[in-house]
């Protein structure tokens, strides 16, 4: 895997044309702590539009919180595999953010990324022409354990919408255990060989293009993956129609950053 980035290393915008560039060359960038002065609001406006995420609310907190201790959660200290955010919206969010506030002392809980694109073309030509043509229903449950749940089928990749490039859609959680964001009860299926849409899947992985993605996905993070501790005070931005993003498990429970979704 590669070595965590420091912050010497980073290629922190000091201007936002620099910011614009990164994103369009790179599909990500981090801004220095100077331009955000004005608010982090007035600067993600240079990027798009902030609009509200599943809680309703236009910023929602990424730091531990009681009740997700055995889940893959955003306010959790668990590890998160390769996803792309909101792969039921239509459209899903185009930028992602997030605004450091304190980062983990304890040298992990790293944003990690990868070019869903690039991943694509290191699959095989099934697999290729899997992710191109056949619909796939992504399911994503508000939060674990609720009911209020939202679905969309359709292609991996989707080349219908709106725009000068189709939009790429992947979640680890969803290939595998059927929900982006799975409960522990889906989780356990899978750690008890119980009957369950995970664990039959788990069983059929062979066969099953969609777990295979998950596993190859995983595989492809951990060599390709460039993974990013966030500096205190700094804000990450990506694109997240093209960008798969994952998170290393971590042990700070002082760790807090707030999540922006714009378009």
């Amino acid at each position: 895997m590669n070595e965590s980035i420091a912050i010497d290393d980073i290629e922190t915008a000091t201007t936002f044309d620099a910011a614009h560039e990164a994103l369009s060359r790179q599909g990500w960038t981090v801004l220095a702590p100077a331009l955000l002065e004005g608010g982090v609001r007035a600067a993600l406006g240079r990027f798009g539009a902030i609009v509200p995420q599943y809680n309703g609310e236009d910023t929602w907190e990424v730091t531990m919180r009681p009740g997700f201790e055995k889940l893959p959660y955003s306010q959790s200290r668990n590890a998160i595999g390769p996803h792309t955010e909101v792969p039921v919206g239509n459209p899903p969010p185009h930028y992602l953010a997030l605004h450091c506030h304190r980062q983990a002392r304890c040298g992990e809980g790293h944003t990690r990324l990868a070019d869903g694109m690039t991943f694509v073309r290191s699959l095989d030509a099934e697999l290729q022409r899997y992710v191109h043509e056949r619909p796939v229903q992504f399911a994503a449950t508000l939060a674990p354990g609720t009911a209020r749940r939202q679905t969309l089928t359709v292609p991996i990749i989707d080349a219908s919408a709106s725009g000068d490039r189709p939009i790429f859609r992947f979640s680890y959680n969803q290939f595998l255990y059927g929900d982006v964001n799975p409960s522990e009860a889906a989780l356990s299926g899978v750690s008890s060989g119980a009957t369950s849409v995970a664990s039959t899947r788990r069983a059929s992985a062979s066969r099953d293009p969609l777990v295979r993605l998950a596993m190859l996905a995983a595989s492809y993070f951990e060599s390709e993956a460039v993974p990013v501790l966030i500096p205190d005070g700094h804000l990450m931005i990506w694109d997240n129609h093209r960008l798969i993003h994952a998170r290393s498990t971590y042990s700070d429970p002082a760790r807090h950053l707030t999540r922006y979704w714009l378009q």
